[in-house]
């Protein structure tokens, strides 16, 4: 994988965790309303349990999203060390391609 697609996949990985805490703090303000309303109908009653079903799942999203953006940040650490063990090398390279010693002897004619 390359540094370029490991970002991009840790890119989604937070955008889409952040999607799901936009949810979860939505679906917590919306238990918290019908909890706190007076009113106990059956249908408050409905809303509220499947406002709760929705916080529930989309908090174990929210874990799941988690352990995917964690697994992206160590994927483009590893991508990212790899490049950076690359660019030395290079240098390294260029540098002895450069330097006198490195340089074939001549044979005089």
């Amino acid at each position: 994988m390359s540094v370029s697609r490991a970002s991009q996949h840790l890119d989604d990985a937070r955008s889409k965790l952040a999607e799901v805490q936009v949810v979860i703090r939505s679906e917590a303000a919306e238990i918290k309303h019908y909890e706190d309303s007076g009113d106990h109908a059956a249908q408050v009653e409905d809303a509220l349990n499947r406002a709760k079903a929705d916080l529930e799942a989309s908090t174990i999203l929210a874990q799941q999203r988690q352990s995917t953006e964690t697994d992206a940040e160590q994927q483009m650490r590893t991508e990212q060390d790899k490049l950076d063990m690359l660019e030395s090398r290079l240098d390294e390279l260029v540098g002895k391609i450069g330097s006198p010693s490195a340089q074939p002897a001549r044979v005089p004619r």
